[in-house]
């Protein structure tokens, strides 16, 4: 929130958390391009390996992709985003496309690039209908101590084609192993949000904010385990209403068995998220949010390259504004093609 207890100028600030994403981001580029070089010259200086050589090369450099295509029944179409929900049902058909690259030159040193694609469209409400285009990277080095990367994530998003939504993610991460059964991740993100084409006027949504998350993995003594995060964001938007600082926790419990000798991924998810937006004496209205959401999903693998999904979610937003107020349960199934 935009309090005055602080010295420095907004102007400090704001290149201050510049720096920040800047130097994210060119640790990720950098490092990224640097393996890409790596695991090149590396391939070059074993031209004569033969077998060997072409092993080694498609274990540096790997390929993978997947289609999905998937009907969805939505008991209130909406878009969080903008505090709007129609209180109205609709079925929508959604598409989603991906491609990924990885680059590993050595056992310990990895980085993944990725683009993709999903395409929302309502039988009825076309004005909902959601187009999101993302892209990102990310590199990770196993020490001996702790698993160190950087990250950036960027999302174009469309209504009804119209230009809605760009949104912006720089972090690091630190991961460990704990003992031979529990995993600990820790990340700091920089998230920039710019709206476009928002009605005339209505209050900007811009904003910059600061996150903080940590992971908790268990594994069980088969395949199944159990997560826990505990996740912390503060967003400073242009307009003090919209300031907020948001605390959170997210669970989830996986467990993979055998259906017909194919195996079958079963989830169950749970997240809570509280924000408390500005007071009046900040330039805001006082505005409470609580967000419950459960969600069950079904992951059946019928060939080696295709799954069949089923999903179901339950979406309580609790809020004192009323478009923010209203329940969602969300039903799909689909088929996901991949290599």
């Amino acid at each position: 929130m935009k309090t005055q207890t602080f010295q420095h100028s907004p102007t400090k600030i704001n290149v201050t958390l510049g720096s920040l994403k800047c130097l994210s981001l060119a640790v990720t580029a950098v490092l990224f391009g640097c393996s890409v070089t790596y695991a090149s010259a590396d391939s070059r200086s074993h031209d004569d390996e033969g077998v060997n050589h072409a092993h080694a090369k498609n274990q540096a450099v790997s390929f993978s992709g997947s289609g999905y295509i998937g009907y969805r029944s939505d008991s209130n179409v909406s878009v969080s985003e903008l505090d709007t929900n129609t209180d109205a049902a609709d079925d929508a058909l959604q598409a989603e496309g991906q491609l990924k690259v990885s680059v590993k030159p050595t056992a310990k040193w990895e980085n993944v690039l990725s683009v993709s694609q999903a395409n929302t469209n309502y039988q009825t409400q076309s004005d909902f209908d959601l187009q999101l285009s993302t892209v990102s990277a990310n590199t990770t080095y196993a020490f001996d101590f702790a698993k160190l990367g950087a990250h950036y994530y960027h999302a174009s998003a469309k209504l009804d084609g119209r230009d809605f939504l760009t949104y912006e993610q720089y972090g690091v991460s630190a991961g460990r192993l704990l003992g031979q059964r529990t995993y600990l991740r820790l990340s700091s993100d920089l998230i920039e949000k710019q709206f476009e084409n928002t009605p005339e006027g209505t209050p900007t949504r811009d904003s910059d904010a600061v996150a903080v998350r940590s992971d908790l993995f268990y594994f069980f003594e088969g395949e199944d385990f159990f997560q826990i995060a505990l996740k912390y964001q503060n967003e400073d938007a242009q307009n003090n209403v919209f300031d907020y600082t948001g605390k959170g926790v997210d669970l989830a419990y996986t467990y993979p068995l055998a259906v017909f000798s194919k195996p079958l991924k079963l989830t169950v998810a749970y997240q809570l998220d509280v924000r408390d937006y500005a007071p009046e004496k900040d330039g805001g209205i006082g505005r409470e949010d609580d967000r419950h959401v459960v969600e069950m999903s079904a992951d059946y693998a019928v060939h080696s390259h295709v799954d069949i999904k089923l999903s179901t979610q339950y979406g309580d937003y609790a809020s004192s504004v009323d478009g923010a107020n209203y329940h969602e349960t969300i039903a799909e199934l689909g088929i996901n093609v991949h290599f």
